[in-house]
């Protein structure tokens, strides 16, 4: 269900968290449904298990999920329907993962705002 780009310079929670939040925004994921299990996704992914409980946690703290102890973790009945934050939260996040991602290559701010203007061309 889920996949990992090792090389984006996107933490691995943050990752995971954007694929949940993606798929409840196109209807994959919906109200009810659960989700695999820390330790499914934990082997699935080759992670560590604390990795994906972190981005279940600040998925729970956003009241996108809930869990039940003994019963699984689930997509928020109360879940926005786009599944997202608000559309200009939502921009922010790419722009920071972005800018984090070509920081970790040395390029510089204005760099990536010039290959943005030219379309990444």
């Amino acid at each position: 269900m889920f996949h990992l780009n090792p090389s984006s310079g996107i933490p691995v929670y943050l990752q995971l968290r954007e694929q949940i939040l993606h798929a409840i925004s196109l209807g994959e994921l919906r109200p009810g449904d659960q989700l695999p299990t820390v330790r499914e996704v934990a082997v699935d992914l080759s992670i560590n298990p604390n990795t994906v409980n972190r981005a279940y946690a600040e998925l729970e703290r956003d009241g996108v999920l809930h869990s039940t102890r003994g019963r699984g973790t689930f997509i928020a009945e109360s879940a926005p329907k786009t599944g997202a934050p608000k559309r200009k939260d939502r921009l922010d996040d790419i722009a920071k993962r972005a800018l984090a991602e070509a920081r970790t290559f040395g390029f510089t701010a204005d760099e990536l705002i010039s290959a943005i203007r030219r379309g990444g061309h």
